[in-house]
């Protein structure tokens, strides 16, 4: 399976995502941007999430893909806490998700062999 379209589209909503998940994070909460922020920030990451799972280089899924799943549950959790108003597991199911997003990026672009890798570190 050709891997180039999902590639595209999973690096074109996680990048987006990093940064409005940084924005969550340093913002109040609560607030009306705060909330609109979200909604784009879990509908992206969750794409994100599920592009995971076409990506697979070597024609199975790896242990990076772990990765993928702990973010589905965990944003959907924080989705479902925070319409229960329970702050304290949205804050955390969401914290959760961020940095399990720059752990599997940090990864990702660590591992020789992976294509992130090599558009970083490739030599000239």
């Amino acid at each position: 399976m050709d891997t180039v379209i999902p590639i595209q589209i999973h690096l074109l909503v996680v990048i987006p995502a990093i940064f409005l998940g940084l924005f969550n994070l340093l913002l109040a909460k609560g607030t009306r941007f705060h909330r609109l922020n979200g909604k784009i920030w879990a509908c992206l990451m969750l794409i994100a999430s599920f592009s995971a799972f076409f990506i697979m280089p070597t024609g199975s899924l790896t242990w990076l893909h772990l990765f993928a799943i702990v973010v589905i549950v965990s944003v959907s959790v924080g989705i479902m806490a925070i319409r229960k108003h329970n702050k304290r597991l949205h804050a955390r199911c969401m914290v959760g998700a961020y940095i399990g997003t720059i752990v599997s990026a940090f990864f990702a672009a660590s591992v020789p062999g992976r294509l992130l890798h090599e558009m970083i570190f490739k030599t000239f």
